[in-house]
């Protein structure tokens, strides 16, 4: 015999076994994934009780009065012959001798015991209620049962100390779980309630039958209703997975259309395929499969979780993850960002939301730390939805629905420099998000412009405008006007058109303030009148050609100023990259966002009907200031003291594309040619090579034999080249590159 006190003693492992780390892992899930089952066992064991013990209650009440009718009555066969006996003695006129005694033998063989036979309402009364009882006390059982063997389960499953014990035990039981298929037993409780309850409505049916036909006939259609209630609820989930409605059979009539392949559902692409998966399975993927329904879902969960959303500390968190799922790549959700970005309920549309957030930031109720995070908060999730671009095909068509469908507007500029005064530390992220909002205000006018062009030009084959002109919209932009007035406002947009190329064209700058967008904004309102007048004179004199080329010029000369205007924002961030003592916020990302739509082979005279009333020389969209400003940046971020400095070579590589693409003077390009050359002969740069056969290509042929200029030993211009303090990292690598040479 074993020694008793060693088998208690016993410890199969050491509680600083090192796979107790492993097992840490099983029971993290599996622990979890026991105490959601058992919880979900208990509550509707625990419904399953209640609704029993009440049922068999009022069940009992209807069984004690029935049961009767199963036996003869015999206090009723009692009361009846002492009726009869006093009958008969009264006929005899209260003569009490034997010989007036009636004969009591046929009544009392009416009461024969042994001759009784209940009637066939009753019996099938009594059969289902009693069945009913039944059904009722074994659900009652086995729920209570079920709870015992759950807290068991989980009480062993938890009792070992050391966690590969506690592991293995749960793997032991969960296996007995599933071997004797006690999910099933858990299943099949509520129908046999179910099974109960219809048995007793059918019951009362039968009662009613020998007491009322009304009543018979009133709780017969009750109880037709009620199974055709519960068939309709057991089929309705089959065919609409998102019904909040079942029974337990829903899934056995799911598993048997499924076997006669009675079940189909719809891919992304709109294929019919078979369904042949479990019904909890086929709810979870119609739940979470890329469809256009559940985009819609997700908007309207969104939408309400905006709307719920009321305080700034609450809303603050949803804020701080929008630019890592603008950077995922989950497409439904860079649509739904765009979506509640542009909604028309202020109180869900986060370019109204977010700017009301970040104005808090220069409140004095929030100490510096909170402000600090949550304006940076702010800026970065205004960065990242005006970085997402979303197709639009609704707005494209109508010039005039663009300025609606701005996330954010000029206003930004000076809320963010305002933050950016109480706030230093945000200067970064506020560079950034100023530059590729001004980025996404001019690539508004280059589609304004550009659907402006394409009505002129229907304008010129049909002699109307398209459609989305329609007349109300033509007189909220133009009023009444004649043509004579015509002429007038073709004057004055030319002369204002003009003004801006010869004044401000050149070198335009503070495009991270609100002015020029309200300079250009103006421009692009009197183009979209002069388009809306275009048709007028047709009903005097017929269409007006000339009228029309010279709308085009217009539009034309709009588009090179918009053009300058995106590469002098270029210019501008990149000097705002050499000045800043560290990086602004995604400075590749941002950098190649403002780069990315400028016109490079724009010149004015690309229009065949440009300089009809306007003559301007031909020359490049591109000025020679800005020319100038580029050449000196390109010195500065590749001269030989900024190697190894915290310019990275992908914003590098951008600079060296913009320069072999933007020059056109030959002065400038050979010094452009001289600087690209002395870098590649200390550095690897894969766009180097190429933006120096970009410059050689541009060269003129009178200046392809002259030697680089050395801009080593001569800046450009003393005016472009950005003014910064020498930071120590700097000067470390100036002397160490002294020390070098």
């Amino acid at each position: 015999m074993v020694d008793q006190k060693l088998t208690l003693d016993y410890q199969p492992h050491s509680y600083d076994d090192p796979s107790a780390n492993l097992w840490s892992t099983y029971l993290s899930k599996s622990e979890k994934y026991d105490k959601t089952v058992a919880q979900n066992w208990k509550s509707d064991m625990d419904a399953i009780l209640i609704f029993a013990g009440l049922f068999s209650a009022s069940l009992t009440a209807f069984i004690v009065e029935s049961y009767k009718t199963l036996n003869p009555d015999s206090d009723s066969a009692s009361a009846f012959l002492l009726s009869q006996i006093l009958l008969h003695q009264l006929a005899s006129g209260g003569n009490s001798s034997s010989s007036s005694v009636p004969d009591l033998t046929p009544i009392l063989s009416q009461f024969d015991q042994s001759s009784f036979s209940p009637s066939v309402s009753s019996i099938i009364c009594n059969i289902l209620w009693f069945l009913s009882l039944g059904f009722s006390l074994v659900c009652a059982l086995s729920a209570t049962m079920i709870e015992q063997w759950t807290r068991q389960y989980l009480q062993a499953s938890t009792s070992r100390p050391a966690p590969q014990d506690r592991a293995r035990m749960n793997a032991y039981l969960n296996q007995g779980i599933k071997r004797y298929k006690m999910a099933t037993i858990v299943e099949i409780i509520p129908p046999l309630l179910h099974i109960s309850l219809f048995l007793f409505f059918a019951g009362l049916v039968a009662f009613l039958s020998a007491i009322n036909s009304i009543l018979q006939y009133i709780m017969l259609v009750l109880l037709i209703c009620c199974c055709l209630l519960y068939l309709v609820v057991t089929v309705l989930p089959t065919f609409d997975l998102s019904c909040p409605y079942w029974t337990p059979l829903s899934g056995h009539c799911w598993s048997l259309l499924r076997k006669l392949s009675l079940l189909s559902r719809r891919d992304a692409d709109g294929n019919e395929l078979p369904v042949a998966l479990h019904m909890t399975t086929a709810r979870e993927l119609d739940a979470i499969e890329i469809t256009p329904q559940r985009d819609q879902r997700d908007l309207k969960s969104m939408c309400w979780t905006l709307s719920s959303l009321r305080e700034d500390n609450e809303f603050e968190p949803f804020v701080e993850v929008i630019p890592a799922v603008v950077s995922g790549f989950d497409y439904s959700a860079k649509w739904l960002m765009d979506c509640l970005t542009k909604h028309d309920d202020i109180a869900i549309k986060l370019g109204h939301r977010i700017p009301g957030l970040l104005v808090t930031c220069n409140a004095q109720v929030l100490d510096p730390a909170t402000a600090q995070k949550r304006a940076i908060t702010c800026i970065k999730a205004m960065w990242s939805l005006t970085m997402l671009s979303m197709p639009n095909p609704a707005a494209a068509q109508d010039p005039l629905s663009f300025r609606g469908k701005l996330v954010f507007k000029e206003d930004t500029f000076g809320l963010i420099e305002r933050v950016q005064n109480r706030i230093p530390s945000v200067e970064p992220y506020g560079i950034s998000t100023s530059v590729v909002i001004g980025r996404a205000l001019l690539d508004t006018y280059i589609d304004r412009v550009t659907i402006l062009e394409n009505d002129l030009a229907i304008l010129m084959q049909t002699g109307q405008l398209p459609e989305h002109w329609t007349e109300k919209k033509r007189l909220e932009v133009i009023g009444i006007m004649t043509p004579t007035d015509v002429g007038k406002l073709l004057e004055i947009s030319r002369s204002r058109m003009q003004a801006v190329m010869d004044g401000e064209f050149a070198a335009l700058k503070g495009l991270t303030r609100p002015f020029p967008y309200i300079l250009l904004e103006g421009l692009v309102f009197h183009l979209t009148r002069l388009v809306a007048v275009a048709p007028i004179p047709r009903a005097i004199y017929g269409l007006d050609t000339k009228l029309i080329l010279e709308i085009s010029d217009c539009l034309n000369i709009f588009s090179a100023i918009v053009n300058q205007a995106g590469m002098n924002l270029c210019l501008e961030y990149i000097e705002s990259i050499l000045q800043a003592e560290v990086l602004p916020h995604e400075a590749f990302n941002t950098l190649r966002r403002t780069f990315f739509r400028i016109d490079f082979g724009m010149r004015l005279t690309d229009n065949p009907g440009f300089s009809v009333n306007i003559n301007y020389e031909k020359k490049p969209t591109f000025s020679k200031v800005s020319q100038e400003r580029l050449v000196a940046y390109l010195e500065e971020v590749v001269e030989p003291t900024a190697l190894h400095t915290r310019v990275p070579h992908s914003i590098i590589g951008i600079i060296l594309t913009l320069t072999g693409r933007a020059l056109s003077s030959s002065t400038l390009i050979l010094k452009a040619i001289g600087i690209v050359e002395n870098y590649t002969k200390f550095n690897t740069n894969d766009s180097a090579p190429k933006a120096l056969q970009n410059l050689m290509r541009s060269l003129p042929d009178d200046a392809r034999g002259c030697k680089p200029l050395d801009l080593f030993s001569s800046h450009v211009s003393a005016d472009a080249k950005p003014e910064r303090p020498l930071t120590k990292s700097r000067t470390n690598t100036l002397a160490s590159s002294v020390t070098m040479s």
